[in-house]
């Protein structure tokens, strides 16, 4: 099962969940730790399965790493996601 690192890179509004920037998550797999935000998964999910099948992003400057994932909240809250290896 692979590990990702969800990150919170920044904060725009307000946020119901009170996620600060540098807030962290380790998800296994697809698992999120209990309580994470629903919506913020939404958004998360399609890049962990990307990442997950073997999707790079060589454009970012880790290419296991995908920034600027706006949550649908009006993009209140700013992810990254990485994979760790």
């Amino acid at each position: 099962m692979k590990k990702f690192e969800i990150e919170v890179e920044k904060v725009n509004g307000y946020c119901t969940y009170s996620y600060q920037e540098g807030d962290t998550f380790i998800f296994n797999g697809y698992d999120t730790p209990n309580g994470f935000c629903g919506g913020a998964y939404t958004t998360l999910f399609p890049i962990i399965v990307a990442l997950s099948s073997g999707a790079r992003f060589d454009f970012e400057k880790n290419p296991l790493c995908k920034t600027k994932m706006a949550c649908p909240d009006n993009g209140n809250v700013i992810f990254k996601v990485r994979l760790m290896e």
